[in-house]
């Protein structure tokens, strides 16, 4: 089993909280909405401020580990 590298795994921190980034910025700025509807017969639910929330959330979480690999001695 190969393990990740430092490098690669900051790559793949910094392409999570891209995306992150990129879902926060199509609700904000653009107007995107997210439903949901739990089970047959529901009502649909308008989730988009939990889904910018969680984006936020992400964001949050990929700073702190990018910062704390990247602060790491070679």
């Amino acid at each position: 089993m190969n393990l990740l590298s430092e490098a690669d795994a900051l790559a793949l921190l910094r392409d999570e909280r891209d995306r992150a980034l990129e879902a926060l910025r199509l609700i904000e700025e653009e107007g995107w909405t997210h439903h949901e509807v739990r089970g047959a017969g529901q009502t649909i639910r308008d989730v988009t401020a939990k889904r910018a929330n969680r984006q936020r959330q992400i964001i949050e979480r990929m700073d702190r580990l990018i910062a704390r690999l990247a602060e790491r001695p070679e």
